[in-house]
């Protein structure tokens, strides 16, 4: 593990007391939150998502709209996508919606610390498969913990899992703590600068409609080049399948005694 991983800190990012106070400057921090479902609970003093989960079957109501908030000073709009790759939903719309409706300064991916699934694993992946690989420059994990004891270990299990230490590079080294419930007031403002601190080592851009659209083309693209090759494959095996029917038949045809007149 290298020296990025010291506790709440992030790759590239300032001390707290250098942060840029972004909404003094008129600046709203909107962000999406994904990842395991499992790993955060909802209840009335949750100060990142409230007490009400939302309906994923119900997601072009329930996800779609922001909600507004103010924490520790900062106008924060909070995107909930926490479980949402696990579903077999076609999401086209809703995200193409929310990425063109709003200037998205980080996408926050949330893990149960010390519990990595491969419903973990695969919600990066989901996420790079929706939005590009240019969104990992706006990802940082969340590590949720249910006792103080388990945040304490951070370091250790990160140097113990592999699998995680490179889910953590991909991100860039950059990672922060609290517990599952949100509601600690001290580790949401320390969230809320190391928001800001990405979006200054970002130079102040967000992930961007154009960078959605052309994740959009590529993933089309791999798309038909997919189905063309399957349909390549058919074609293949078919004649393959014909070729051998015609050799069969000749056989046997060869193979039958004629009569004689």
């Amino acid at each position: 593990m290298n020296s990025l991983l010291k506790k709440g800190e992030t790759s590239g990012t300032p001390q707290l007391s250098d942060s840029i106070e972004l909404s003094s400057m008129g600046h709203r921090l909107t962000i999406i939150l994904f990842g395991n479902s499992a790993a955060v609970q909802y209840q009335h003093n949750n100060i990142l998502l409230g007490e009400i989960q939302p309906n994923i079957e119900n997601v072009a109501i329930s996800m779609t709209v922001p909600s507004q908030m103010k924490i520790s000073g900062h106008c924060v709009s909070v995107i909930n996508l926490i479980g949402l790759h696990e579903t077999a939903l076609d999401l086209d719309s809703l995200t193409d919606q929310l990425v063109n409706e709003n200037e998205i300064i980080a996408f926050i991916f949330v893990v149960r610390l010390g519990q990595l699934t491969d419903a973990d694993k695969m919600g990066l992946e989901w996420l790079q498969r929706v939005f590009g690989d240019r969104v990992l420059q706006f990802v940082m994990i969340l590590f949720t913990y249910e006792s103080q004891e388990e945040s304490d270990s951070i370091i250790d299990d990160l140097k113990k899992d592999s699998t995680l230490e490179q889910l953590l590079k991909k991100c860039g080294g950059r990672f922060h703590t609290c517990s599952k419930k949100m509601n600690n007031q001290s580790e949401m403002s320390d969230l809320m600068n190391r928001i800001e601190n990405l979006f200054t080592d970002n130079k102040q851009q967000s992930y961007t409609s154009e960078m959605y659209n052309t994740a959009l083309r590529e993933r089309e693209d791999l798309q038909n080049r997919t189905s063309q090759s399957d349909q390549c494959r058919r074609t293949e095996e078919s004649m393959e399948n014909s070729t051998r029917t015609e050799k069969r038949e000749r056989l046997e045809s060869m193979q039958t005694p004629h009569e004689c007149h």
